[in-house]
């Protein structure tokens, strides 16, 4: 891992257009993807369908951490990294049990740990690389909301967005065990690439509510898009078919949950040393 990330940064075109290529491989292939899965578990019943990902989900989470165990009980900050472990796996089952539709939305946890350990030698900070791909995994929920499947959708989907960020913090927990030397950027995070980006996104979408182009919930105006076209009558939302229930994150407590989860991780940058 230290000779990837030591490659990625000494290369940073390289570095960038693999970054580039990675991620829109994530998001364009979206109605491609779910095509294949649905012919490869034609005839699946969804309780198995659901028990199957889960199990492979599982699996792959398990392995990873039997992998990651000698290196990081060995750490010196060992203790500082199995709270955050311990922290990510509990955040991981409360994704699966209240914000998951379908467990093979597992696979956002993998997809956002790939790109945040491919943009980490590009930014060189924990906290940043968290709210980049934060930031990644909402213009990726952007692009199937407002253009993928504007007619298919009754809301924009915080849920993925805040599955996304977890997945960015596991790649990042997997490059601060797997690391025997962080980088370190120089730049604080107020005068950061990141800062100014999300600035950036900030102000496009007050820019979009402010000329009535975006609104919060539905409004007689036809021609605004509105976050959450249908609001859920309650807590839990349960679609028609075989039982399954799950929460729809509202904009507001979406917003509330991503700035809460990327203070909690920032202690990570911690582990730099000077």
């Amino acid at each position: 891992m230290q000779r990837l990330v030591n490659y990625l940064q000494n290369n940073w075109l390289i570095n960038l257009a693999t970054l580039i290529v990675y991620y829109l491989m994530v998001v364009l292939p979206h109605e491609k993807v779910g095509v294949v899965i649905a012919k490869i578990f034609e005839g699946t019943s969804r309780e198995n369908y659901n028990l199957i990902t889960l199990l492979n989900a599982t699996t792959v989470f398990v392995l990873l951490l039997i992998i990651l165990s000698k290196k990081l009980f060995a750490h010196k900050n060992k203790k500082v990294l199995i709270f955050y472990y311990s922290a990510t796996v509990l955040f991981v089952v409360l994704c699966i049990n209240v914000l998951f539709v379908m467990n093979v939305e597992s696979i956002h946890f993998i997809q956002y740990a790939i790109f945040a350990i491919l943009i980490y030698p590009l930014i060189k900070n924990f906290t940043q690389t968290i709210v980049f791909a934060t930031i990644a995994g909402a213009l990726d929920e952007v692009y199937q909301y407002f253009y993928l499947a504007p007619n298919r959708t009754d809301y924009f989907d915080w849920n993925d967005v805040i599955i996304n960020l977890i997945g960015a913090a596991i790649g990042v927990l997997v490059l601060a065990t797997l690391l025997s030397k962080l980088l370190k950027s120089n730049k604080t995070f107020f005068r950061s690439f990141t800062f100014y980006f999300l600035c950036l996104m900030a102000l496009v979408v007050l820019a979009l509510f402010g000329f009535n182009i975006l609104s919060m919930y539905p409004v007689s105006n036809e021609s605004t898009f509105a976050l959450v076209k249908v609001v859920p009558e309650g807590f839990w939302s349960i679609p028609p078919g075989p039982y399954v229930k799950y929460h729809v994150v509202m904009p507001l407590e979406g917003i509330l949950i991503i700035v809460v989860l990327c203070l909690f991780y920032s202690r990570l940058d911690n582990l730099i040393e000077s």
